[in-house]
């Protein structure tokens, strides 16, 4: 499964539609590019996916803080967004590999 497209993140998280194509289009490429398709097979496009919302949440927390404006508490990491505690939980589903591939 390739990486989704633009229009299918934004069908999936429409709340996201906010921000520029620009970012949204980044997001998804360095998203697919942290989620091997050999290692996610079925679940490739759902895991890019949040991965890249996680990676919006995450920058919008940080604008925020550097403009003064407290963000919301949450966590560090995949804890920060609930995108990234998708992502964490449905990496579970994922079949253990050795961390190398050939």
């Amino acid at each position: 499964m390739a990486v989704p497209t633009l229009a299918q993140l934004l069908d999936r998280f429409p709340e996201l539609e906010v921000h520029t194509h620009a970012q949204l289009e980044h997001a998804l490429a360095a998203a697919g590019r942290r989620c091997s398709e050999a290692v996610w097979g079925e679940l490739h496009g759902d895991g890019v996916g949040l991965f890249a919302a996680h990676l919006i949440a995450c920058r919008v927390r940080e604008v925020a803080a550097q403009v003064g404006q407290a963000p919301p508490s949450s966590g560090s990491g995949l804890d920060a967004s609930h995108y990234g505690q998708q992502f964490a939980e449905l990496q579970t589903c994922l079949p253990l590999t050795t961390g190398f591939m050939v």
